[in-house]
């Protein structure tokens, strides 16, 4: 039943926006009744934090390598093809909605970061990254310019262009002994 909530929440997000996604909707669409979405989540916020975090964590989780730079490659090729999707645009639009509710948004990026963990721990274990390396600011060094570069720029993301990004990265943030090393993946055909 979880999974069809998460469903329909996005469907219904991708298809209208925001203020399709009311308690009403989301029951119909995904067969149950609505008192079992009020048992379950304080508010719609909570229920629509719940269902981009899931996806997140399916199209996001890393797929942990030989190295940081592997691992963070594949996060990032995830992330271009997740918002390269009908999904993409969905995800600004609650992101947007999101920014007067702080609560929310730091709720949903405390989980984001959780899920990048198992690649931050990796890295440091295999003494690639200083084990005070601040997560937030580098995986913001490596996300940040894909963004810009989709919706600000209204630029495609090369697979280059994701590949110079982990050599930015590892060059800022990796421990000096082990950045000559890093084996960037080979690119997607």
């Amino acid at each position: 039943m979880t999974a069809r909530i998460q469903q329909a929440i996005r469907d219904l997000i991708v298809e209208g926006g925001v203020d399709a996604c009311t308690f009403s909707a989301v029951a119909h669409r995904a067969g149950i009744e609505r008192s079992t979405l009020y048992r379950r989540f304080p508010d719609r916020w909570d229920a629509i934090i719940d269902a981009w975090v899931a996806r997140a964590g399916q199209d996001v989780t890393p797929d942990l390598g030989k190295s940081f730079a592997d691992d963070l490659t594949s996060v990032l090729r995830k992330l271009v093809e997740v918002l390269e999707s009908p999904a993409g645009l969905a995800v600004l639009r609650v992101a947007a909605e999101l920014r007067g509710k702080s609560d929310y948004i730091q709720n949903y990026f405390r989980q984001r970061m959780a899920q990048l963990a198992p690649m931050f721990d990796a890295a440091i274990e295999r003494c690639e990254l200083p084990p005070d390396v601040d997560r937030e600011a580098l995986f913001a060094s490596a996300a940040g310019p894909i963004y810009f570069r989709m919706f600000i720029a209204g630029q495609t993301i090369e697979d280059a262009f994701v590949r110079s990004i982990v050599d930015s990265v590892c060059r800022l943030y990796c421990l000096p002994g082990n950045a000559p090393k890093l084996s960037l993946s080979p690119p997607i055909p």
